[in-house]
């Protein structure tokens, strides 16, 4: 039976194209038969010059009998919509909250782990199947680029060694300019400007409070370009409680921008954020699921 590899309906990031790509080459080398296929509209994490790669995936959903891997997601509720659940055979993830339901489903093959990115999974296993050096220059530079994305640079809390021993692994497998970091948050930066409503309604949770995501090299001179522009988009999903988090890569600290007293107030008491008016600094970088978890404590 055909393996579809995919990850969420709402968006497709870096990690989940990455993660989808390379683990459908991985099978395929191992003799299975296997699709990446995702539904979901590529967010801001991939730049134009990555979309003008050639990147061996499908947006259409596979309409026949076929088992699913879930990769870079396990919450049931954002699976993309096509995906049969009785038909799950493996499922990768990065954020707790869901492998107790699935280490009971499947076991083994419930590989959810706290590491920086889930691509460190999937490199992990074209180590574990000795196909590291089968490893298309494609696929190598999608990981190499989703580690860089996934971990803000390192800067991270969730970054782990393990992230870092994949990354000094793959780098000689890609075929990338020896200042892609920069450039690439650079390529986020220019592509986010011209476009802020966008970026920011594809790398948006719909939750109480709403949080918008910006991952940039230089995110409040942006932020500051288009207080208007960022209001509406989140306002847009219909919930008083909203907030923008944006890191800054190249200064190593996140700025925020809400109006809401209250939101202020949380993210004050939650992650010692400092606010003057309606824009907020942190003392160092934050993902957005690290500040979801205080916020949830």
């Amino acid at each position: 039976m055909k393996i579809v590899v995919t990850s969420g309906q709402p968006f497709t990031d870096i990690d989940a194209l990455a993660c989808a790509v390379a683990y459908a080459e991985l099978l395929r080398l191992t003799k299975k038969d296997a699709v990446a296929i995702l539904p979901g509209p590529l967010n801001k994490t991939i730049t134009e010059k990555i979309r003008k790669w050639k990147l061996n995936y499908s947006t259409k959903p596979y309409s026949k009998n076929a088992n699913y891997i879930l990769v870079d997601i396990s919450d049931p509720e954002y699976f993309a919509k096509f995906v049969k659940p009785k038909n799950i055979i493996e499922i990768f993830d990065h954020r707790y909250g869901f492998e107790d339901y699935w280490k009971v489903k499947l076991g083994k093959n419930a590989k959810i782990e706290m590491v920086g990115a889930c691509v460190t999974l999937i490199w992990e296993e074209f180590k574990k199947n000795n196909k590291e050096t089968n490893i298309s220059e494609i696929s190598a530079n999608l990981l190499y680029t989703a580690i860089i994305s996934n971990t803000l640079n390192f800067q991270a809390s969730v970054t782990t060694n393990r992230d870092k021993k994949a990354y000094k692994e793959i780098f000689r497998y890609t075929k990338l300019p020896h200042n892609w970091t920069k450039t690439y948050f650079m390529y986020q930066d220019k592509e986010t400007d011209e476009n802020i409503k966008s970026a920011i309604i594809n790398d948006t949770k719909n939750i109480d409070p709403i949080i918008g995501q910006l991952e940039l090299w230089d995110s409040k001179t942006i932020i500051l370009r288009h207080l208007k522009e960022i209001e509406e988009a989140l306002l847009g999903f219909g919930r008083p409680n909203w907030f923008l988090t944006a890191p800054s890569i190249s200064e190593g600290k996140n700025y925020l921008f809400t109006k809401n007293p209250y939101v202020k107030r949380l993210l004050e008491k939650t992650i010692s954020a400092k606010f003057d008016g309606d824009i907020g600094e942190t003392k160092k970088l934050w993902l957005r699921k690290e500040i979801l978890k205080e916020l949830q404590e």
